[in-house]
This record gives C-alpha cells, structure tokens and sequence, in this order.
C-alpha cells in the first residue's frame, strides 16, 4: 500500500497499469512459521505493474530485492522476508493497529484500517526508511 497517491497511470478502460512511490510493507520472518513473532514495518520506494489481476514490483531491503504484489507486499498480509532483514527493522506494527488489521476485512488488499496505517507510518517515515 502507498504512503500517498503516488505516480501512475491508467489505461483506457480507468484500469491502474503502473504506479510508484513510498509503499508500506508489512513483514514477517522466514523463521516464524507459526506468525508468533510481531509484525514489523518498513517503507521502500516501488514500482508495481500490471501483470494479469496483480500488481507486481519489487523493494530494494537492506541491498536484496524482494518481490511484492499488492497492499502490504503480499496481497494484504505481512511479507515474509529472510531473518536478516526482519531483525534490521527498527519499528514493530503497534498492537492496536494490528489489531485494527485483523479486523479490517480486506481480502487481497488492505480493509477498513489502511489509513490508521498510512497515519502512523507518516508520523514515522524517516525511521521506517532506515
């Protein structure tokens, strides 16, 4: 999901064929098979493309390019990215906006807490750029 509207384009028909700018990913560890461990945040800059139903691009984390594909990097829920850029990730998804996530609705896309997010990630950009 985008910080802000961002740069795009659409095609013809009003369907999105590109866009880039500040995207929220949400993360999880290799390691955390059973989704114990807290979700954690970062921002990257993105660029995601049409490719059939998805949006697909990719972040630069840490030096390695992960692949994402819609709202938080995996379709509305956490990426899970290798340990050792997990244990980089300096702020964890406060409890009350995980929960507002869990509650969400969204179903491959962000649901009703997105911009409770977008408002937290804001307040703390230059810390979840790092």
């Amino acid at each position: 999901m985008y910080t802000e509207n961002g740069n795009g384009y659409y095609g013809s028909g009003g369907q999105q064929c590109v866009r880039r700018g500040d995207f929220i990913l949400l993360i999880q560890p290799e390691r955390d098979r059973f989704c114990k461990e807290p979700i954690k945040v970062l921002v990257r800059k993105v660029a995601m493309k049409q490719l059939g139903h998805w949006m697909m691009g990719s972040a630069r984390i840490y030096g390695e390019t992960v692949t994402v594909s819609g709202s938080y990097g995996s379709d509305g829920l956490p990426k899970t990215v290798p340990d050792h850029i997990y244990d980089r990730a300096v702020l964890q998804l406060p409890d009350e906006l995980k929960e507002l996530w869990n509650k969400g609705g969204g179903w491959n896309g962000a649901g009703s807490e997105a911009e409770e997010i977008k408002k937290w990630v804001r307040k703390n950009l230059p810390a979840l750029k790092k």
